[in-house]
């Protein structure tokens, strides 16, 4: 003889059980003292739990919830900030190590074409008073991303106001 599973057992003591598979299984409960004893001890639990009530919500429930989503919306503000602050670091660094590995390339091409050799030395002093052109225009590039950075990312104590 096949007993009821206890799937079948939960849903025959809860009342979800129904149609001619809940008749068949009451039946069954009947006819089997296995199943009688197991349905038995199905429904006493289903009536402790049915009896059970919901604990009170405190009363800074909603306040409590508020704090924390406003908490993680600070933190998730403050995310995107660092990532969109991060765009324009990452660009001067690949900007200073293209520029480098470019100064390293001219130098190596220099030395392989002896016709380049007299055309950067005549042009080797043009290079050489450039050097604070461009370092100044690479001070004021720094700047403007030293700028950008303190006005996107605030200090921590600044971030959630209490």
């Amino acid at each position: 003889m096949k007993h009821l599973t206890d799937t079948q057992l939960q849903g025959l003591a809860d009342g979800t059980l129904r149609g001619p598979e809940g008749l068949a299984a009451r039946e069954h409960c009947d006819g089997c003292a296995e199943c009688g004893r197991e349905l038995t001890a199905w429904s006493a639990l289903s009536t402790r739990l049915s009896a059970l009530r919901d604990p009170a919500t405190p009363l800074d429930f909603t306040a409590t919830v508020l704090a924390a989503v406003e908490v993680r919306e600070a933190q998730l503000t403050s995310r995107r900030h660092t990532l969109l602050a991060a765009v324009p670091a990452a660009a001067l660094a690949v900007f200073a190590v293209v520029g480098w590995a470019f100064s390293l390339q001219i130098g190596k091409l220099v030395d392989d074409f002896a016709t380049a050799r007299t055309g950067i030395g005549v042009l080797g002093p043009v290079f050489t008073a450039m050097r604070l052109p461009l370092g100044i225009g690479a001070f004021v590039l720094f700047a403007v991303v030293l700028i950008a950075l303190s006005r996107t990312l605030r200090p921590t104590y600044a971030r959630v106001e209490t």
